[in-house]
């Protein structure tokens, strides 16, 4: 049986752990993107960052919000609830330590 509920938060501390001390430190390679291993790292820190602060929030339902990190420019795409919940996301992201501007291109879709 499958348990689809966000992760605790030991659980995410040590998924963050364990993606940092995985990837960090080598700062001259470089990705095919054009970034050094060290800048790709921070993105996907930022990238993991603001994915659990996306699915603490109980108004949001961060499972469906879509996140896209490159040199700290973070897109956020998807479907969002409402026009409240696409602007909660976006000061969310824009609170993660790292992020440099977010661009919101979620869409409101009402059942």
């Amino acid at each position: 049986m499958h348990d689809n509920s966000p992760p605790g938060p030991l659980a995410r501390t040590l998924a963050i752990a364990c993606l940092l001390t995985a990837l960090g430190g080598c700062q001259s390679y470089q990705t095919g993107a054009g970034r050094t291993l060290g800048e790709y790292t921070d993105d996907r820190a930022i990238h993991v960052r603001i994915k659990f602060a996306l699915w603490d929030d109980e108004e949001l339902e961060g499972w469906s919000i879509n996140v896209d990190v490159h040199s700290g420019v973070v897109r956020l795409y998807g479907p969002a609830p409402s026009d409240a919940a696409r602007a909660r996301a976006e000061r969310i992201a824009a609170s993660i330590k790292g992020v440099v501007q977010v661009h919101n291109a979620l869409a409101v879709v009402t059942e």
